[in-house]
């Protein structure tokens, strides 16, 4: 992905592929992202700490957006979702 493509997901809640994993939670960038993990991006979600039974929050840096290999919006209409997927066909680089 490109960093304008990136750029359009970012303040939603996405699944995205990065690194061979397969993350789900809020796109984040800008200054706080840098401040918090020092990338360009990162991903926040929150998970449930089974030792102590604690919500906690997580953020994963995501270094660049040439990295991350593919994005889905979650918690959208369906009707919305298929017209975000065609306009991103449409646009994404090859390779």
């Amino acid at each position: 992905m490109t960093d304008e493509e990136l750029q359009r997901f970012v303040g939603e809640k996405v699944r995205l592929r990065y690194g061979g994993s397969i993350l789900t939670g809020k796109l984040m960038a800008g200054f706080e992202t840098q401040l918090k993990v020092q990338a360009p991006y990162a991903i926040e979600w929150n998970d449930i700490n089974e030792t102590t039974g604690t919500n906690e929050m997580r953020i994963a840096a995501i270094q660049d957006a040439e990295s991350v290999e593919s994005v889905e919006l979650l918690d959208v209409a369906e009707e919305t979702k298929d017209e975000i997927e065609d306009i991103a066909d449409e646009t994404q680089t090859p390779g």
